[in-house]
């Protein structure tokens, strides 16, 4: 596809709505829990029970406060997390291996409307950074302990490892049609409105990278890339989505990924086509198809690739939400060339809390180069919030027939804290 046929492609990029059904997902904004406008909002509503200021919490209603009379969202959050495994047999890419991992992540975000505040047709600067470190002794990162140490051709822990300073988010958005429309431009992450679900977050929800974005078999480009958009609902429940970026992005040097985009050519783009039963649920009630392609990079001498995903999920009488959801990857360098995952979310205690529990059947792309054998992941995950800004995960997971391991299965604990501000 030549490059004005992918800035084509490019304008028809919707960022997927979050839904206000669900408390993770509070806002009627562009992109999924992760974007950073919805997770702004979905903090202050727990921080502050709904927007309702408590006596003494001066610092939420400063923040309310900025954003309704000057547009200037902000907010800030600590993550850690914990992973350990009954043994670890895995081949060890960095050196040996360990049944232990941890990492943590400092982000500070933020979003300002700059223009036609409060019409619908806004123009917002959107920003996200982030300090990325490794917890533990592990030699790999979180982020590729369990592939590295354990054997499993997947992730448990997928925004963790030791980049430290990074950029994730720097663009501008522009909406039209009192928001049916939206253009984004700049320093992106596809993963915030790609393949969305009511559980794709892995700071709020599942820790394996199987019950997230593209099911693990869509190759997406590293977070920070430069890319652009624009999308539109089609009519009521119909809509299209699609996506651009360079593949070969650094979000500890974005702005190298600039020069990228138009020198070297090379190319992530997905479109996606969906129906949601109404623009305020379009990802919790939400049928979609995904295409997607990735250019080979010459220089990390990486294949191209492309592949197909769906998403079927819905949110029931206000507490369940199961979910069925996979894809198939031809070539490139995904972690699975097959993938089937099926699962189910139930709210309870107020909708405060959250349990989740999910199974996938994959299939390992054979050019990570541990065989194509079935492997199967089993995760139970109860996320519990504690007062206002703190939230405690506990998860387990089973592991089966693990790809690179001499072992037969391996099971792993994990916890994970978010305190947000």
């Amino acid at each position: 596809m030549s490059f004005a046929n992918r800035l084509a492609a490019a304008s028809l990029l919707l960022f997927a709505l979050s839904a206000n059904a669900a408390q993770d997902d509070r806002s009627s904004e562009f992109g999924g829990p992760n974007a950073v406008p919805n997770q702004i909002e979905s903090d202050a509503f727990n921080a502050i029970d709904g927007w309702g200021i408590a006596a003494g919490e001066s610092w939420d209603a400063w923040k309310k406060g900025l954003q309704e009379d000057h547009g200037f969202g902000i907010g800030m959050d600590y993550t850690g997390v914990y992973f350990t495994a009954d043994d670890a047999q895995g081949p060890g890419f960095a050196g040996e291996t360990s049944d232990k991992a941890a990492a943590g992540n400092l982000r500070l975000y933020g979003s300002w409307d700059l223009t036609g505040r409060g019409t619908g047709n806004e123009g917002t600067f959107v920003w996200k950074i982030e300090s990325r470190h490794n917890l533990s002794s592990s030699p790999a990162p979180a982020r590729t302990w369990a592939f590295s140490d354990l054997g499993y051709a997947g992730l448990v822990g997928a925004p963790f490892n030791e980049d430290g300073f990074r950029i994730q988010n720097f663009y501008w958005r522009q909406r039209f049609g009192g928001g049916r429309y939206s253009l984004v431009a700049g320093t992106i992450d596809v993963t915030d409105f790609l393949d969305l679900y009511g559980m794709v977050s892995p700071w709020l929800h599942f820790s394996n990278f199987a019950f997230s974005t593209g099911s693990a078999t869509i190759d997406v480009p590293n977070d920070g890339s430069f890319g652009a958009g624009f999308g539109a609902m089609l009519t009521d429940n119909l809509y299209f989505l699609g996506s651009i970026a360079d593949v070969n992005a650094d979000p500890k040097e974005p702005w190298e990924s600039v020069g990228n985009f138009f020198s070297d050519n090379e190319y992530f783009t997905s479109a996606e086509l969906g129906w949601t039963e109404g623009k305020d649920r379009i990802y919790v009630d939400n049928y979609h198809l995904t295409v997607w392609h990735k250019d080979a990079r010459d220089e990390a001498g990486k294949p191209s690739g492309w592949g197909v995903n769906f998403s079927f999920s819905r949110f029931v009488s206000e507490k369940w939400a199961p979910f069925l959801r996979g894809g198939w990857s031809d070539d490139g360098d995904s972690l699975l060339q097959k993938s089937l995952s099926a699962g189910v979310g139930y709210r309870l205690r107020n909708n405060r809390d959250l349990i989740g529990f999910g199974l996938n059947w994959g299939e390992p792309n054979e050019n990570q180069g541990v065989g194509t054998d079935s492997q199967y992941a089993t995760e139970l995950f109860y996320r519990l919030q504690v007062g206002k800004r703190l939230q405690l995960t506990a998860d387990v997971q089973y592991i089966k027939d693990p790809a690179a391991s001499t072992e037969s299965s391996i099971w792993v604990a994990g916890a994970r804290g978010r305190i947000a501000f």
